[in-house]
């Protein structure tokens, strides 16, 4: 069976203000937490591939490599210096802390910047198969995760 190329209209904005809406509900974050702290999980792909599952498109399984290798110089960094910053917690001023959060989300906005290069350069077709979300969480070994993914994104 051949597949349909498809064309979306993805954007560094339109996935971080999905990114923003999606994650501020308590059980996706904590769930994305989980993923991230337990199964090393990426939360910006995961993030990512809801945005995708949610326009009912996917990319070519022999593109997952490709992914996940435009992620690999960010997410070196960011892996970094959130280890670097949660050390530095108890003894930062609050105020410090919140600029050192405020620069690790401006890592992660990159990060994403990075995905959405990526993804607008691979063919995308209809997603027939298993949602993305549910793939990236059984690679991870996190099939448990998988259902929290599943639910349909809240609507603006």
């Amino acid at each position: 069976m051949s597949q349909e190329h498809v064309r979306i209209s993805l954007t560094l904005e339109r996935l971080w203000q999905f990114s923003l809406q999606y994650y501020s509900v308590r059980e996706v974050k904590e769930a994305c937490l989980h993923l991230q702290n337990h199964f090393n999980g990426n939360v910006n792909l995961l993030l990512l591939l809801k945005w995708l599952d949610e326009q009912q498109v996917a990319f070519f399984e022999q593109d997952w490599q490709t992914v996940s290798e435009c992620i690999s110089r960010s997410e070196t960094l960011l892996h970094s210096y959130r280890e670097l910053r949660r050390k530095l917690k108890k003894t930062l001023p609050d105020t410090l802390y919140r600029e050192a959060l405020q620069f690790e989300l401006q890592l992660e906005k990159q990060q994403q910047s990075d995905l959405v290069d990526c993804i607008n350069s691979l063919t995308l077709i209809n997603n027939e198969d298993a949602p993305l979300t549910q793939r990236y969480c059984r690679q991870l070994g996190a099939e448990n995760l998988a259902q929290q993914f599943a639910k349909p994104a809240p609507k603006r």
